[in-house]
């Protein structure tokens, strides 16, 4: 974590300091190569015979931003350094020295990246690097001058998207914007940045000489709108954004802050407040969950007693997979997409034409949508080979299973794959709610099988659910974590159980979002609470949107297993039977026009309610029109069962660690990031809190709510849900 200083000497006397970051493997701004990076650049600046200084970064990137990991520290209230304390370098070496500053872009300038070289005279930047302000994702605003010097740059409504939206944009954008001075063909990508940082000395003997007039990033207006009323109208509608989610994401406002105050008092102190509200921002409990779910995220791939045996994965070159339906075409979609060839199966030759048709539209949306040159999709389209006959499968690499949920039509699959499929070929079900050991029951080595549970649609959804069992060899644990890095997947490894851990940790949810109804709550009003709280959609939208014979079916799973903590309510059953299965049939819960816009519905769905309510199997206390409920006991009514199923499947060793659990439930179940993961957020509640509350609810209305031993142990022994019980108490 250092920097370094290479000179170029050339003639009359324009010698030009070259100074590489070097914290790899994005060269990463942290406190130490920051305090090495103000030592270079004040030498440099001092140096008599330095007339230009050029910042490059090492192999072949130029910056990923501020090193995350002080971050974290600083989210958790550990006493760290004031990163806005380093601005300075910026201001007074970078942008006000003596000598001009030009950056080398390879690859890649965020963040704190991208400002360190908005400080610098000018910008070079190789074909396709990627420049943008992602600090809004972690919780946080620009805090290197950032809301400062990029409206300087682009603009103060191009600056204001870049930073609320977290958007990323090319060096050729960059370019057209006055971001980049000049884009160079090098690519950066074989790690040599020769060609953009020989661009960069040009450009800096240039302004150094005189040739090329030096601009102060903090000091331009000519970008700015000159316009008073334009200015407000811009700023405006930046504000109304931002206060959209202030409730819960305070950070937007905060830098919308820190750019008026720039506008209006000049951009120091539009510095000044801009380190002030990064202090703010960093210290609220959205950037601690944020950062919280982006450390999660990045280590769901290490499990204990496997990845650290240093096992070598084989690489998964091609894969079959049986059955081309929504999620057997999407998987195809996800693995051509990265690369690999593909077989796909079929049992009839008009299904195997509709998979192939599913597959082609999948990629063709991408070239709707501008991502890709249909050149290119023709290639990817070309790598997928359809066939009715299982002996294609012989040389595949792995393959995955991608049928309806009947378990004897995938014992035989795997029992007739067996024997066809060579002995290195991972053997996988793609099932989300059937035990990984009954659909290997007539194998003769069912250890083989490996669960690989996508979430849909397939092609876009990251989690990747992997399920092993007791029996599962290392090796093949290892191959399947590898293959989700080469899909470009976020893998969660668990253990085997009906629903894994994202179908079994929520399956309370729904349940008890209709106890609340029998209990006399609106399920709009349930429904809107549950989206302030931040999830995508409400339990009865998501309802609609899965389908109410899904939902009855996976349901009865959980019925079935857990019959001591579920709460059965005729509610859903009855739509099922009347036909009103969702956004399918334009009608369910809400009702649907043509282009699936939801409208509540509640002459339609009254009968049902009133029905549920006379006929519910668990007696409830109370006439339900007597009863009330805030919104604070909605979130808590639904969401605390799902935290007790949670503690369920950490106390059995399902999940390998609370993280984990975290990244699933944002990932699988749009679970909201900014709140961490419903673990990271069940801690900021505190486990004596909702041991309470369930224990309450539990005596009202039975044992969906009563809470588990994880959790009670937790709360008498004042542990958080993260680190568990002691379990010689348990």
């Amino acid at each position: 974590m250092t920097t370094t200083v290479d000179v170029v000497r050339g003639t009359e006397n324009q010698n030009v300091a070259i100074i590489t970051l070097k914290n790899p493997p994005v060269n990463a701004l942290a406190l130490s190569l920051l305090r090495s990076f103000r030592e270079n650049v004040q030498s440099a600046q001092d140096d008599d015979a330095i007339d230009a200084i050029v910042l490059r970064g090492e192999n072949g990137i130029f910056s990923g931003g501020f090193d995350i990991a002080h971050l974290g520290k600083t989210t958790r209230g550990e006493k760290t350094e004031n990163v806005s304390d380093f601005n300075e370098i910026l201001t007074r070496l970078v942008e006000n020295g003596k000598k001009p500053c030009v950056a080398a872009i390879s690859n890649l300038a965020l963040g704190g990246g991208l400002e360190v070289s908005m400080a610098c005279a000018a910008r070079v930047a190789t074909r396709g690097a990627k420049l943008g302000l992602p600090e809004l994702k972690l919780g946080v605003i620009p805090g290197f001058g950032g809301t400062q010097r990029l409206p300087r740059l682009v603009g103060l409504e191009k600056s204001l998207e870049m930073m609320l939206q977290s958007k990323e944009i090319t060096s050729e954008e960059g370019a057209r914007l006055g971001l980049v001075d000049e884009v160079v063909e090098d690519d950066g990508k074989s790690g040599n940045d020769r060609a953009v940082v020989e661009a960069a000395v040009r450009v800096a003997k240039r302004i150094a000489n005189g040739e090329k007039q030096r601009q102060f990033s903090l000091t331009r207006t000519d970008k700015l709108p000159r316009d008073a009323k334009q200015t407000m109208g811009i700023m405006a509608v930046a504000e109304g954004k931002a206060k959209k989610i202030k409730a819960v994401l305070p950070h937007a406002s905060y830098c919308v802050e820190a750019v008026k105050v720039g506008l209006e008092k000049g951009s120091a102190e539009g510095l000044r407040k801009e380190s002030e509200m990064f202090q703010k921002a960093v210290k609220s409990p959205a950037a601690k969950g944020l950062v919280h779910f982006f450390f999660a995220s990045r280590a769901t791939a290490s499990v204990p007693g496997i990845t650290d045996q240093k096992l070598r994965p084989s690489e998964v070159k091609s894969v079959g997979v049986v059955g081309g339906g929504l999620m057997g075409s999407g998987i195809a979609t996800a693995c051509l997409l990265s690369g690999m060839e593909v077989v796909l199966k079929e049992i009839k030759p008009e299904f195997l034409q509709a998979g192939i048709q599913r597959i082609e539209a999948n990629i063709g949306s991408m070239v709707k949508k501008g991502k890709m040159k249909p050149e290119k999709a023709k290639a990817i389209v070309g790598r997928v080979r359809g066939t009715l006959d299982d002996r294609d499968f012989a040389n595949v690499d792995m393959v995955i299973e991608a049928v309806i949920e009947n378990l004897d039509l995938k014992r035989k699959i795997f029992s007739t794959l067996e024997s066809i499929v060579k002995p290195s070929c991972i053997l996988s079900t793609n099932t989300s709610t059937i035990s990984i050991a009954k659909c290997a029951s007539e194998m003769r080595n069912p250890e083989r099988l490996i669960g690989a549970h996508f979430f849909s649609p397939a092609h876009v959804m990251q989690l990747f659910e992997i399920i092993r069992v007791d029996q599962t060899p290392p090796q093949i644990l290892v191959d399947t974590l590898a293959f989700s890095k080469k899909i470009k997947k976020t893998p969660v490894v668990v253990g085997n159980c009906t629903g894994f851990c994202v179908n079994r940790v929520f399956f309370p949810y729904t349940m008890s979002a209709t106890v609340l109804v029998d209990l006399g709550c609106d399920p709009y009003a349930i429904d809107r609470v549950i989206s302030m709280f931040g999830m995508p959609m409400g339990p009865f939208r998501l309802a609609d949107l899965v389908g109410m014979e899904v939902g009855v079916h996976v349901g009865k799973n959980f019925i079935e297993d857990f019959p001591e903590r579920v709460y059965e309510s005729p509610l859903i059953p009855s739509l099922l039977d009347a036909k009103r299965l969702g956004e399918k049939t334009k009608s369910g819960f809400y009702s649907y026009d043509d282009r699936r816009k939801a409208s509540p519905d509640m002459d339609a769905i009254a009968p049902f309610i009133e029905n549920a309510r006379k006929n519910r199997k668990v007696p409830l206390p109370g006439h339900p029109e007597q009863l009330g409920f805030s919104a604070q006991d909605i979130v808590e009514m639904i969401f605390f069962p799902v935290v007790n199923e949670a503690c369920r499947v950490l106390d059995e060793g399902v999940a390998v660690k609370a993280a984990d659990v975290d990244v699933a439930s944002v990932l699988g179940m749009g679970f909201p990031p900014f709140r961490g993961g419903i673990l990271h957020w069940a801690d900021q509640m505190g486990a004596k809190k909702i041991y309470a509350r369930l224990t309450e609810f539990g005596k009202k209305y039975g044992g969906l709510y009563e809470p588990c031993a994880y959790l009670t142990n937790c709360a008498h022994q004042g542990k958080t849900i993260a680190e568990g019980p002691n379990r010689a108490r348990l």
